[in-house]
């Protein structure tokens, strides 16, 4: 089936991401590895996307981004923790919304994709967005390699422009599943090793890789601290600005290496489409050619894409 042409479109990697601050502000744990499945399903979210809609998520991208090498049974007990991963959310009506992100997680065996559905009632988080949201880069959200860097960026990130951020202790550990509430069990209860394990591995990372400049400070009552304030700056005092990056060498490489295409044919599909557009279109010349169906693979697949 050809793919839909439509208007040049930024790789997945340099796409803003938009959620929800209810979503932000959750309580839920996931892997350093069940975040970047995360991220790069965000990135495919368009606000016209269906309630069924499903997406494409490439296990080649997925380590190329992250600089990772992740294993099937690696994958696997990522997604199956996604889908059984429950998500706490705060209504304004004061109900509590428990909801798993991702609805289900289907293997793609030999075209190295993973099909994802995502919850409806998490959905409306994602694009009825009207007062508050969080806006923070994919690509940067995808370079930290610490799981709790990555959820204290995102935090951090829907306050930047206020530049500062003040939380309750207990709070962050909650948030950073570092607090049990049913057991009242909680991590790193030593300031000195939280401080180590945690808040300095988090700075270092952001401050290295993201767009941000984030500093803290603990607050103390009597002798214990009971709070942590965040200063966030955006360094050189604005965004970094969104580039398109070797016209996506990703997808590039395995349009060129896998489907035969000459270089100028990848590129320019690399410009038309969005990547679960491409991924989606290979997945079914892949079928295709898995039957014997297809011949020569280069021209089927320019054909597919309408690139000449």
């Amino acid at each position: 089936m050809k793919a839909k042409e439509k208007n040049a479109t930024q790789e997945v990697a340099h796409k803003l991401i938009t959620q929800d601050n209810a979503i932000t502000s959750a309580r839920y744990e996931m892997s350093a590895l069940e975040k970047n499945i995360v991220y790069l399903l965000m990135g495919q979210l368009k606000q016209t996307d269906q309630s069924d809609t499903l997406y494409y998520i490439s296990v080649r991208e997925l380590m190329d981004l992250t600089h990772t090498k992740n294993s099937y049974e690696d994958l696997k007990r990522a997604t199956e923790s996604l889908v059984g991963r429950v998500l706490s959310i705060p209504r304004p009506n004061g109900n509590l919304l428990q909801a798993s992100l991702i609805s289900s997680a289907e293997y793609i065996y030999g075209q190295g994709i993973i099909e994802i559905s995502l919850d409806p009632k998490i959905r409306p988080y994602f694009f009825d967005l009207k007062k508050n949201f969080t806006t923070f880069q994919l690509h940067m959200a995808l370079s930290l390699n610490s799981k709790y860097a990555k959820r204290i960026y995102e935090m951090l990130s829907q306050y930047k422009d206020l530049g500062h951020l003040k939380l309750n202790l207990l709070e962050i550990k909650k948030r950073l599943h570092l607090y049990d509430e049913k057991k009242g069990e909680e991590q790193y209860q030593n300031w000195n090793d939280f401080v180590r394990r945690i808040l300095n591995v988090a700075k270092k990372e952001i401050n290295e890789k993201t767009d941000l400049k984030v500093d803290y400070k603990g607050i103390k009552k009597g002798r214990k601290y009971v709070e942590v304030e965040f200063s966030i700056k955006l360094k050189d005092g604005k965004q970094i600005p969104l580039t398109i990056d070797d016209t996506n060498t990703l997808l590039f490489s395995r349009l060129v290496n896998d489907f035969r295409l000459r270089r100028d044919q990848a590129a320019l599909i690399v410009e038309k489409f969005s990547t679960p557009e491409i991924n989606k279109s290979l997945y079914d010349i892949s079928l295709k050619i898995a039957d014997g169906s297809v011949g020569n693979i280069g021209a089927y697949t320019a054909k597919v894409f309408g690139v000449s």
